[in-house]
């Protein structure tokens, strides 16, 4: 850890401490799932769990809502079309506009809008099996983490 000290004229100087850069590269994104159906939340923590294991943080929402009512920010959002408190077409307005500084990643049972999102927002959501179960899924969190590695380094 380096320390600098910085003092201006007629001013009190302060000191600062500068973290060394080992301490960016161990920062874990952090990833936002909206999902509210309990076995479809408990099979995508096991599938996020066996793809990354401890190198993500992840906060689960349960309503719209309540991610929209969230505090901080995410590297990731993971989310299903038709929760609780919102149907699929008002969620996907809500991903086009959050896609805009967060990548997404949606899972729906809904056979046409996750492939017509993924289509609108020129490669910023990426439509992946629900659960986090399957191929799409397993190579679009690859993917996010290979962007996000590289951004670290």
């Amino acid at each position: 850890m380096r320390i600098r000290s910085i003092s201006h004229p007629g001013t009190i100087s302060r000191t600062i401490q500068m973290l060394p850069p080992e301490f960016y590269k161990r920062m874990k994104p952090v990833i936002f799932c909206l999902e509210d159906f309990e076995m479809h939340r408990f099979l995508l923590e096991t599938h996020l769990t066996r793809l990354l294991a401890d190198r993500v943080e992840v906060k689960y929402f349960r309503s719209l809502s309540q991610l929209k009512a969230s505090h901080g920010g995410c590297q990731l959002l993971i989310s299903d079309l038709n929760v609780s408190d919102s149907k699929a077409e008002n969620t996907a307005r809500f991903l086009l506009d959050y896609c805009e500084h967060t990548p997404v990643i949606v899972q729906s049972t809904e056979e046409d809008l996750p492939g017509q999102l993924e289509q609108q927002s020129a490669g910023r959501i990426q439509a992946a099996e629900k659960g986090g179960q399957g191929h799409r899924f397993t190579e679009a969190i690859e993917h996010f983490m290979a962007q996000f590695d590289q951004k670290v380094l």
